[in-house]
């Protein structure tokens, strides 16, 4: 069976079901801490996205967009394996260390917000896109492009501000982008702005890569030297 013919036989999902199923992952990006549930997110929401442009563009242009989110999705997923989740390494006592001695502080992953916090949240937010879209709709548009722009827009913001780690604000980032690819394509349905986009996502997720292993190594030598 073709990627096409996927695309094809879920379909049906290219409505109301895919707003809902958007509004739950872009949350899932929003609340969770777990990358591996985050990137699961980040997956579905490309799948979604694909099935609602294949419904007003061609099928091919919406399967290059499910193809190059699955391959940033893969690019995201590789680098999180690479920093342990983005989890630093515990750091052990060295035996030369004196016992009397005070042990230097260590720095611990943190989250700068807490989980009833985030929640609350997302869900006002989508309140907040439930009536903006309804409100000032976009031009041009049908009315599940325009509530699906919305709520990945405000979502991917609301991501990308509520963390410091590059790794969960790059998601965020690219939740916000495939808002404004979604309302653009449907409007400029041409290959050029498809593979423009694509090009664009994966230099977003090239940043995102570089970022988080930056910080990660940054961080692990702050706390090598907090040892020595």
């Amino acid at each position: 069976m073709t990627l096409l013919e996927i695309i094809d036989r879920l379909s049906f999902l290219a409505a109301a079901p895919s707003v809902v199923l958007l509004m739950f992952t872009a949350g899932i990006l929003v609340v969770s801490k777990d990358w591996r549930l985050s990137v699961l997110a980040l997956v579905i929401q490309y799948i979604l996205v694909g099935l609602m442009m294949a419904g007003v563009i061609r099928p091919e242009l919406a399967a290059i967009k499910t193809l190059v989110g699955a391959l940033i999705c893969l690019i995201l997923y590789m680098t999180a394996r690479r920093v342990n989740w983005g989890q630093p390494q515990p750091v052990t006592r060295p035996e030369a260390l004196d016992p009397e001695k005070e042990l230097p502080s260590v720095r611990q992953w943190t989250l700068p917000t807490e989980l009833p916090f985030r929640f609350l949240a997302a869900i006002l937010v989508m309140v907040a896109v439930y009536s903006g879209a309804s409100r000032y709709p976009l031009p041009d548009v049908d009315e599940w492009i325009n509530m699906a722009s919305y709520t990945l827009a405000a979502l991917g913001l609301l991501a990308l501000g509520l963390t410091d780690e590059p790794l969960k604000a790059g998601m965020g980032l690219l939740t916000f982008v495939s808002a404004f690819e979604l309302f653009y394509t449907v409007l400029e349905p041409s290959l050029s702005v498809a593979g423009f986009v694509g090009i664009f996502n994966f230099l977003i997720a090239l940043a995102i890569s570089y970022l988080t292993v930056t910080r990660a190594a940054a961080l692990a030598e702050a706390d090598e030297g907090d040892w020595s």
